[in-house]
């Protein structure tokens, strides 16, 4: 007589719930400190957003000799940048940045940005888009020390700080509670 040996079909239920409670606890433990990872990842992408497209607009008004304006819409989740004028808001627009694009317009990932100090361009009259910046074809800025806060639409910290300076068309970032220069 031949004894097979017992085959095991599946787990017992201590064994499962002694597993998930392990799972539940690593949980616990892992998923708070994956907010700390991501810090402020987006209001410092959309600040380098802000100054990307800063650089641009000083790039393309030096090349083709007139003025760009670079814009935030009136809720501050987007950017604007296209050649100033009367038209500048009902010009047709990329969806993406773009290097061939002189009007590109999109959205910032889960950020925000408000304009802090008061340009001497007013906004447009439907008051779609507020003015952060109008780059002259010398590569210089209308106004000079702009400041644009940007911060995460889901939390309520304090903003990144994008400081414009005029003169040069060139942008620094300042970390929350850094005073202007």
């Amino acid at each position: 007589m031949l004894i097979r040996p017992v085959t095991r079909r599946g787990f017992t239920l201590v064994e499962v719930v002694v597993v998930m409670a392990i799972l539940i606890l690593l949980a616990a433990v892992v998923l708070p400190s994956i907010g700390v990872f991501r810090g402020d990842s987006r209001p410092r992408a959309a600040a380098d957003v802000i100054r990307s497209e800063l650089a641009a607009a000083r790039g393309r008004a030096m090349i083709e000799g007139r003025p760009y304006r670079i814009a935030i819409g009136s809720n501050g989740d987007r950017i604007r940048r296209a050649p100033d004028g009367a038209d500048f808001a009902e010009a047709t627009a990329f969806d993406r940045t773009d290097g061939n694009a002189a009007t590109v317009e999109y959205a910032f990932e889960n950020a925000a940005a408000e304009l802090l100090s008061s340009p001497s361009v007013a906004s447009d009259s439907d008051g779609t888009w507020t003015t952060i910046a109008v780059v002259l074809p010398n590569g210089t800025c209308l106004d000079d020390n702009m400041v644009v806060g940007v911060r995460d639409k889901e939390k309520n910290d304090a903003p990144l700080r994008v400081q414009i300076r005029g003169l040069t068309s060139t942008s620094r970032v300042l970390p929350a509670g850094t005073e202007v220069r």
